[in-house]
């Protein structure tokens, strides 16, 4: 054991502010050595120089995913077990039935705006593409303010807006029973998304099911797309390739098509009624990284499908839980929303993405406002 360090200490060492290194603790990634008085803590400065090396070259075998990269950011923070937008609990948004709405102005740190009222310019991308091909051609054909150098301060509130309408006016492939019926566009932003993914009547409890979703996923810290976000908007990249960035990143399977992949699990051992198929040997939708000991969003997002679910959907979904040793994670959770609002199994990613595009825009903001291009790896 090294010298042991007060916290200030250990996090000048490692180059992040306490917080964050009250989040190694809590992942399991620092060692925690109680101080003298029994109520301090102590960091041992070995510990902390391994952690420091982490994202450095070695020429050791190290396992996948093994890179840690440390970025400062006040748009949440994510622990085990717990989720804060701008230091708000995001339990406690779902709790007071917060809408999606006020949520993303929470993360953009702007005046309250409707995401859905500024209206998505151009007609929709055709069906018969994958869900986020035709988000990535609504991105991308979307007019935006002049790109480039003397574009220094987008407006990145009102780029969100416009864009996340733009994205929930695109329907699901072939069309939904609800399209274009009067008054699709008035209400809350949940439940005119609800009309263009689900045959379902939005009644009360589907849209606040759904609605619990979009919050619940809006941002996670540094998920992988989100990354991708920060390094495209650090190179200084206009608003619409950041997003496509993400949305690159959010088509891996690993990625968004975690939900889609448990949806279709539900459908499979549905449609197998006595005789289910044997699950895969690592069905996805189980366990998380971070949330080691559950996943806090899953419970919420499953008690708000349960409120209008039926006997033997929430019969399915509780067997298929108890599939795998790992707890359920959110994925599970969205898959069985769209499955028990009948949507089809492309809705789960579809849901993630324009949900996490307000934790995109939140990240794209802040990055403008670090110095540009400062990400860069080395190769040996």
């Amino acid at each position: 054991m090294g010298e042991l360090l007060d916290a200030r200490t250990a996090a000048e060492r490692l180059g992040v502010d306490v917080r964050t290194l009250y989040a190694y603790v809590s992942r399991g990634s620092l060692r925690r050595v109680p101080g003298p008085d029994g109520r301090s803590s102590r960091y041992d400065a070995d510990d902390l120089q391994l952690l420091a090396k982490r994202s450095r070259p070695r020429t050791l075998p190290r396992p996948a995913a093994s890179i840690d990269l440390v970025i400062a950011t006040r748009v949440s923070t994510v622990t085990d077990g717990v989720v804060r937008y701008r230091g708000v609990n995001v339990a406690d948004l779902v709790a007071a039935r917060e809408p999606f709405e006020r949520v993303t102005e929470l993360l953009w740190g702007s005046p309250a705006g409707d995401p859905g009222a500024g209206g998505g310019e151009g007609a929709p991308p055709p069906d018969g593409l994958p869900v986020l091909h035709r988000f990535a051609i609504a991105v991308a054909t979307m007019p935006e303010t002049a790109p480039g150098p003397a574009q220094a301060d987008p407006d990145w509130p009102g780029y969100g807006r416009r864009l996340i309408d733009r994205l929930a006016g695109c329907r699901a492939a072939g069309g939904r029973a609800g399209d274009g019926q009067a008054g699709d566009e008035a209400g809350p932003f949940a439940g005119r998304l609800w009309r263009r993914w689900s045959p379902l009547t939005p009644t009360p409890p589907r849209v606040r099911a759904l609605n619990t979703a979009l919050v619940l996923l809006a941002e996670h810290e540094l998920a992988l797309s989100t990354l991708s976000v920060r390094v495209a908007a650090s190179a200084r990249a206009i608003p619409s390739a950041c997003v496509l960035a993400g949305l690159s990143t959010l088509s891996g399977a690993l990625h968004g098509g975690a939900g889609r992949a448990v949806h279709e699990l539900l459908a499979g051992r549905a449609a197998g009624q006595g005789q289910q198929p044997d699950p895969p040997a690592r069905p996805p939708g189980f366990g998380h990284p971070v949330h080691r000991h559950g996943d806090p969003r899953t419970r919420p997002l499953l008690d708000a499908v349960y409120g209008f679910a039926t006997p033997a959907d929430r019969e399915l979904i509780e067997s298929t839980a108890s599939l795998a040793a790992a707890p359920p994670n959110v994925d599970f959770a969205l898959a069985a929303l769209s499955y028990a609002a009948r949507m089809p199994p492309e809705a789960a990613t579809a849901i993630f993405a324009i949900a996490r595009t307000a934790g995109w825009i939140a990240h794209a903001a802040e990055e403008y406002g670090e110095p540009p291009l400062r990400f860069r790896g080395h190769a040996f």
